[in-house]
């Protein structure tokens, strides 16, 4: 009998994807020397508490560093409370790596680890523990046959949320996977520090968002919520950029159809400019040959 194993955790592999990009020198990254390199890595020891299994090596590009030791990879954005860190051996985890400890405790480690890196313990809300499943499914010799057998829990992961002066920053939050002994397995911690200005405009759009005046209507869909966010980058990506908006969720007239729409807008009604995520691609100049055609 042939097993294929199904794993309920599309989110974290996309986490640990990208993670994995900034690792990849491109052709304009800049190599870390040594003293870099080692500092950075000094870093996930005493905040993180790493145990690297060798000599690490570093890179980064636009603030954004990475180093690494084969097994184990930080990857950080200088300066803006963005950790990223996978240990590939430890996460997926197997049956046996799982942690075993209580639901309080994995709260304890994913606090402790905020704490260490300055974040204010009353920014910290909607702290969950979230069980993961997976399935596996057999198929007969002939390829025919399948039969999907029922889910069974697998490891668990944290998930702690952040919210600055009674305003919800959707963008911010810790995703932790511990290894059997507590230790980060997988961590992407995206909590930077907000400036004044985009603090008092989501002060103020608290206030709009309650009288609910400016929502823009949505054909074919009603309004299900009106409420202030805080937008930023994201942990992975080269840009530090954040906003106030008031998030508006519609939910369809006619059932199913599809995901709800979401909007973000200002005091106007007007959509907001979203933060920045990723490296927008360079395009090289086509040099052209004689005759005005472009040559690649």
């Amino acid at each position: 009998m042939k097993t294929i194993i199904y794993s309920a955790l599309s989110a974290l592999v996309l986490s640990v994807l990208l993670s994995g990009c900034a690792m990849e020198p491109r052709a304009d990254a800049r190599r870390l020397d040594d003293d870099q390199a080692n500092q950075l890595a000094a870093l996930g020891t005493n905040d993180f508490g790493i145990k690297w299994q060798g000599r690490v090596v570093g890179a980064g590009e636009h603030g954004v560093r990475a180093v690494t030791d084969g097994v184990t990879t930080l990857t950080t954005h200088t300066g803006h409370r963005v950790f990223i860190i996978h240990n590939r051996k430890e996460f997926p985890p197997s049956e046996g790596t799982s942690f075993n400890g209580s639901d309080t405790e994995l709260k304890s480690i994913g606090i402790k680890l905020l704490r260490a890196t300055g974040v204010k313990e009353e920014e910290i809300a909607d702290v969950q523990v979230l069980q993961q499943f997976t399935q596996s499914g057999e198929i007969g010799p002939v390829g025919k046959e399948v039969r999907v057998l029922p889910p069974q829990k697998s490891h668990r992961t944290l998930v702690i949320g952040r919210r600055v002066e009674g305003v919800e920053v959707v963008s911010s939050r810790l995703m932790l996977n511990v290894d059997g002994a507590g230790r980060v397995a997988f961590m992407e911690l995206a909590w930077p520090d907000l400036n004044r200005e985009v603090l008092d405009r989501a002060s103020r759009y608290l206030k709009v968002a309650e009288a609910k005046q400016v929502v823009p209507r949505l054909e074919g869909a009603e309004v299900e919520s009106v409420q202030a966010v805080i937008l930023h980058s994201p942990a992975v990506g080269f840009y530090n950029d954040a906003t106030a908006a008031i998030r508006v969720i519609y939910r369809p007239n006619a059932k199913p159809v599809g995901q709800k729409a979401v909007r973000y807008i200002d005091e106007r009604g007007e959509d907001v400019i979203l933060p920045r995520d990723l490296d927008h691609p360079r395009e090289e100049a086509l040099k052209r040959a004689e005759g005005g055609a472009p040559r690649q």
